[in-house]
């Protein structure tokens, strides 16, 4: 296993040496997101072959993001060959936990390749939500042509409104107000969106974390505060205060790209989102050509804001799934291995389970074995043809009825499913089950007997099992796939 190590604010700047020199502006390379959200995602890294592996927790498995070094277009069969060696040496991490590689935010490109080396075992899926949006920073200043006219009339509005309004870096002493105003704007999306909440709550963390190592970060960030009576009914007697209305921070992801991390404003203010966005971009250093305003996360309302500002490129990523096992189909030379391995999984004698595999109609082709990487055999899905009544004879003086009806459908029955011990608890008995599950919807039923001491009960019946008879040895179930199957009266 590959020894990853935690993120925190001290290893800036080994990490930047990497993601400075790759120029790569994914905002998922930002040191400062990395630090920010690593508790949230338990988020890990490793500098291997030269490259930032990062790996974390992504939809209960672990998924790892790789900062390619994409400068070299003159080696482009040496940077093929040395991405290949290092997507190897991350299979086999994640066969080391039973997972398939799960690589993210693959450019176009980068995915394309990589899928035409490892044909037949990985798939490539575009996420769209996770696209980035990338921005000259002179536009976002400007705001010049038709195209923002909408934007300009906005802030000017804003200005109209606000003519003493103040824009100011952000520093230690405005924590707390940007706090504030983070959970004010937090309360009033949850209100509008329940299901936010986790989200939102993830967010509030992460913004503490990133004032916590403020410096460590090397962050910037800037605010908008207006003006306001200390007592609406005095207007006139020239007494007011400050309010902070909007801010927005983030960190370099490149020497010539800034990240927003976090924008907050107050929705009741006319502009305000506007003019945090205009006035952060004029007073940017100007070594950042570009701002990275992340990801939409499939939201329409914020995809439609983002491409309202007309980006300059939307940053393309993809994941590319990989097998660290590979699924073929049984064959009648399959048998000697069959046997061997029900014999040791359930404890029979060998020479009835060889009779079993002679006699019991076994249906090789849709039989499925899962291969390692090394050639071993990791697990083993056993179909066959044999019907309920030569599974348990009993049933047929129990049930004749259910027996004949049982017996006017197309069934296939599930003989054994077994998976070598390290693979338990991943998703192989899944993907094996899924490799013929197109090939099931021409039955009406998949009959599946299990022993009353085995542990797999709740596995199929997670699959829609439905008991209908048990005996001394096992109880017996169906999964209906055919509308005639789910009508049966059990």
């Amino acid at each position: 296993m590959i020894a990853f190590k935690e993120i925190t604010a001290d290893v800036r700047a080994e990490l930047q040496a990497v993601t400075f020199r790759t120029g790569l502006r994914n905002c998922n390379f930002t040191f400062a997101n990395l630090v920010g959200w690593q508790p949230e995602f338990d988020t890990r890294y490793c500098i291997l072959d030269g490259a930032l592996v990062l790996r974390y927790c992504f939809d209960g498995q672990m998924a790892y993001l790789i900062n390619f070094d994409n400068r070299n277009k003159d080696s482009e069969k040496q940077n093929s060959l040395c991405a290949i060696h290092l997507v190897d040496k991350l299979r086999e991490d994640a066969a080391s936990r039973g997972e398939d590689l799960l690589l993210m935010g693959l450019e176009d490109d980068r995915a394309k390749a990589l899928h035409s080396c490892y044909p037949g075992i990985s798939t490539v899926t575009p996420r769209r939500s996770s696209y980035d949006y990338l921005y000259l920073r002179e536009d976002l200043e400007h705001l010049a042509g038709k195209h923002l006219k909408a934007k300009r009339n906005h802030c000017n509005r804003f200005v109209e409104e606000h003519p003493d309004y103040e824009y100011c870096a952000i520093t230690p002493d405005l924590f707390d107000d940007c706090l504030a105003l983070a959970d004010h704007w937090s309360e009033a999306s949850e209100h509008e969106n329940p299901s936010y909440g986790d989200s939102l709550s993830a967010e509030k963390r992460v913004l503490r974390r990133l004032f916590d190592n403020w410096q460590k970060l090397d962050m910037q960030g800037g605010a908008i505060f207006i003006k306001e009576p200390t007592d609406s009914s005095s207007v006139t007697d020239n007494k007011s205060h400050k309010r902070l209305v909007a801010f927005t921070l983030g960190a370099p992801v490149t020497p010539d790209t800034f990240d927003i991390c976090i924008e907050k404003a107050d929705r009741s203010v006319n502009g305000a989102f506007n003019i945090i966005n205009q006035q952060f971009a004029k007073y940017l250093p100007e070594q950042y050509r570009y701002i990275n305003r992340e990801e939409d996360m499939g939201l329409e309302g914020l995809r439609k804001a983002k491409l309202s500002y007309h980006p300059h490129q939307l940053l393309s990523f993809n994941v590319l799934t990989i097998r660290t096992t590979r699924l073929v189909r049984c064959t009648p030379s399959d048998s000697e291995e069959t046997i061997d391995w029900i014999t040791r999984q359930y404890g029979f004698d060998r020479g009835e389970v060889a009779s079993w595999v002679r006699t019991l109609h076994f249906n090789w082709p849709m039989s499925v074995k899962a291969i390692d990487m090394e050639g071993r055999a990791v697990g083993l899905l056993n179909m066959s043809d044999y019907r309920v009544e030569e599974e348990t004879e009993q049933i047929l003086n129990d049930k004749p009825e259910l027996v004949a009806a049982l017996g006017q459908l197309r069934s296939i029955a599930v003989f054994s499913f077994i998976v070598a011990e390290e693979y338990r608890h991943t998703r192989l008995n899944y993907q094996m089950l899924m490799e013929i599950w197109s090939e099931l919807q021409s039955y009406d039923f998949i009959f599946v007997p299990v022993m009353h001491r085995l542990q797999t009960h709740h596995y199929w019946q997670r699959w829609g099992a439905r008991e209908f008879y048990r005996d001394g040895q096992s109880v017996y179930y169906l999964i209906p796939l055919s509308e005639a199957a789910k009508r049966l009266q059990l």
